[in-house]
């Protein structure tokens, strides 16, 4: 059985923390694939901050380029909106049932995914929980922490207003900030 982390974002856009988790998972053996599932709409989250859909799934495909085991995923942008995790997971399941899927989450997530939809649902898949600055984690057997993982402190609200391009440099992949700059996407420049 192949064993795929999923990790559910806006990805509004993708930067580089996001990529530096995925490769923990992998580093750490908690997964053999990582599998970016693109939100197109956070039922907790507003639209009005988001980049349209095609944008951040364009950016996604371009940063996981040449990662062999990081997938880009648009099953959401088939489904009804809004995304719900429960739904995504029951169709993944469904449609490949030689996988074994877990949830790779951030601590702030972790700690609310009992409010989440269909949680009882959810909380049947192991979690794979990446530390949070600021989130304590409370011991729980079906959550795996990721261990020794350095805290990148990017923030996708910081890449989309900042005026710095040194910084943007360090927090995107060069694909994703050519991406950016060619669609006049980055507010503060």
């Amino acid at each position: 059985m192949k064993r795929i982390a999923l990790f559910f974002g806006s990805f509004n856009p993708i930067h580089n923390g996001h990529i530096h988790i995925a490769n923990e998972v992998l580093r750490q053996h908690k997964a053999d694939e990582v599998h970016f599932v693109l939100s197109p709409q956070n039922p907790h989250k507003s639209a009005s901050d988001l980049l349209p859909e095609i944008h951040r799934w364009n950016m996604l495909q371009l940063a996981l380029r040449g990662y062999k085991k990081l997938i880009p995923s648009a099953i959401e942008l088939q489904l009804p909106k809004p995304s719900y995790t429960a739904t995504t997971l029951k169709k993944l399941t469904q449609e490949n049932p030689k996988s074994d899927f877990s949830l790779l989450l951030g601590a702030d997530s972790a700690a609310t995914l009992p409010s989440w939809k269909n949680a009882d649902y959810l909380m049947q898949f192991p979690c794979i929980v990446h530390p949070r600055k600021g989130t304590v984690l409370e011991d729980n057997p079906t959550q795996t922490i990721l261990q020794n993982v350095s805290l990148q402190d990017i923030s996708a609200t910081e890449i989309r207003e900042n005026k710095d391009l040194k910084a943007l440099h360090g927090w995107l992949p060069e694909l994703v900030l050519a991406y950016l700059k060619e669609h006049d996407l980055l507010i503060g420049t």
